[in-house]
């Protein structure tokens, strides 16, 4: 059983020896030598082609980086515009709440200022009434 299976090795070896000399011998021959270069033809275009492709990609691949960098910076101005119309809204109505608390306690000073005047008033009228009174007694 040993015997019949290097025998069996053996045709493999002696067969795949004769099909590699005959290969050799057809790609050596003119034959062979023009279907070389039309492969060799063949493997540079599809070379070409997969540079192109990947130039390509690459290509369309800086132009989506670009488009996402710029909406970035365009939303990052927006925030900052935002954020300084909000400061500025945050001043005015700041000024205006001031403005509008000074007015109202300066209202409150000149009604207190008028109820103290008519209190001293309305005292020395009861004063000047007494004293009145009392000349007459």
């Amino acid at each position: 059983m040993n015997n019949s299976n290097d025998n069996g090795k053996g045709w493999a070896l002696g067969f795949g020896l004769l099909a590699g000399i005959a290969i050799g011998y057809y790609l050596n021959s003119n034959e062979g030598r023009a279907m070389r270069r039309q492969a060799q033809v063949r493997f540079d275009e599809y070379g070409n082609q997969i540079t192109e492709y990947g130039t390509e990609i690459s290509h369309r691949a800086n132009q989506i980086t670009e488009g996402a960098k710029e909406r970035g910076q365009q939303y990052i101005h927006q925030a900052k515009e935002g954020i300084e119309t909000g400061k500025d809204w945050i001043a005015e109505t700041a000024e205006n709440i001031k403005h509008t608390a000074n007015e109202k306690a300066q209202a409150l000073r000149d009604t207190a200022e008028e109820a103290v005047g008519e209190v001293e008033n309305s005292f020395k009228r009861g004063v000047d009434k007494a004293k009145a009174k009392v000349k007459k007694a």
